[in-house]
């Protein structure tokens, strides 16, 4: 009796171990489900790395996978210090809330297609539909255009080396 009963235990055991391993599993990747890159690619004061995040949205027909294309920027240390961002980064969406237009990252003002009615001193991000200016350097602060507001922002972490993209700020999955 005691036989069949150690049988049993170990039988059960047996059954719950898998359980627990896909249980650890479904929480590693909940970490790790953004893209990531390398902060190697970010080592240096204004350059960026686009970036593409997908995300469960809510529709009339259910969930649906939707995919919001963004950028990561290395801002300045000073910069980044006074903005308080993780590792001097500064990630978006690169879509307007304006209108749902490509957000593009401008480094040189030669690279703007139109004239600005002001001089900047740092990279612009730039809506080129209704010409929304967006400055990085004052975490994304209207600059001119009809944008109503900033673009939306990624959340992110930073672990081994990499930048792993976790969620888009509430509101900017309105265009997806």
């Amino acid at each position: 009796m005691r036989r069949r009963r150690f049988v049993g235990y170990l039988l059960g055991a047996g059954a719950l171990l898998p359980l627990a391993f896909f249980r650890k599993g479904n929480l590693h990747a909940a970490s790790a489900y953004g893209p990531q890159v390398p902060l190697s690619q970010l080592s240096t004061p204004w350059s960026f790395v686009e970036v593409e995040f997908t995300k469960q949205i809510k529709t009339q027909r259910g969930l649906k996978p939707s995919t919001f294309p963004g950028y990561i920027v290395r801002l300045p240390d000073a910069v980044g210090e006074r903005l308080g961002l993780t590792h001097g980064l500064y990630a978006i969406s690169r879509i307007c809330p304006h209108e749902g237009c490509p957000i593009n990252f401008y480094g040189r003002r030669t690279d703007i297609p139109y004239p600005l009615a002001d001089e900047f001193p740092t990279p612009l991000l730039i809506c080129t539909c209704h010409q929304s200016v967006f400055d990085p350097a004052q975490g994304g602060k209207v600059l001119s255009g009809p944008a109503p507001r900033p673009p939306w922002t990624f959340d992110f972490v930073v672990e081994k080396g990499n930048v792993i993209i976790k969620e888009l700020e509430p509101g900017g999955e309105k265009w997806g």
